[in-house]
């Protein structure tokens, strides 16, 4: 898999308190960490489509537009999860896509993914939902991990949001792509 170019983090979060839990052979990972300087409230959550090159060291363009929205927009949140339908590593969703057709979907799911979330979630102030369309993915079984996440959030009861500016119901906008002065709308209180 092809992971792509990396970016600084935002200047927002506290790159010494970063952490990242990722399979030991680094192909998948679950979730990145991200507090906020100075801020000592609840974390938020958001939810994208598969990781790609942000780990603890540096950030790719999503996280960190992701991380500044955030920060911008919350002030309350102490800081960001980062959450992934898939937790196999690669910046074009198209080799992903391609993954899963030669080595199944648990595979690009990860083996750890789905308790991770779950753990992940049970500790979230709120989440955003921002995964976007299948682009690369078979839409059969994206639309199928995207049933399946869309169950562990409701077990969650976590408040959620997401990004109405484009995208539709099951494809909230990707978070790659927001602007800075979108807005989220509110899909669920607890």
């Amino acid at each position: 898999m092809r992971i792509g170019r990396t970016v600084q983090h935002a200047s927002a979060v506290d790159t010494t308190q970063i952490t990242a839990l990722f399979s030991p052979c680094r192909t998948w990972r679950y979730r990145l960490t991200l507090p906020f300087s100075g801020r000592k409230g609840s974390m938020l959550t958001i939810f994208l489509k598969n990781p790609s090159s942000a780990s603890e060291m540096t950030a790719d363009k999503t996280v960190r537009t992701a991380s500044e929205y955030v920060w911008r927009h919350f002030p309350q949140a102490g800081g960001l999860h980062v959450l992934n339908l898939y937790a196999l590593r690669g910046t074009d969703s198209k080799e992903v896509g391609g993954t899963l057709r030669q080595q199944g979907e648990a595979y690009v799911i990860g083996p750890e993914n789905d308790a991770v979330i779950s753990q992940t979630l049970s500790t979230s102030q709120a989440v955003i939902i921002a995964w976007g369309g299948h682009a690369g993915i078979p839409p059969v079984f994206y639309d199928r991990r995207v049933e399946h996440c869309l169950g562990i959030l409701d077990k969650s009861k976590s408040v959620i949001w997401r990004n109405e500016r484009r995208g539709s119901e099951k494809y909230p906008f990707h978070a790659c792509y927001w602007a800075y002065d979108d807005y989220l709308t509110l899909v669920r209180m607890p």
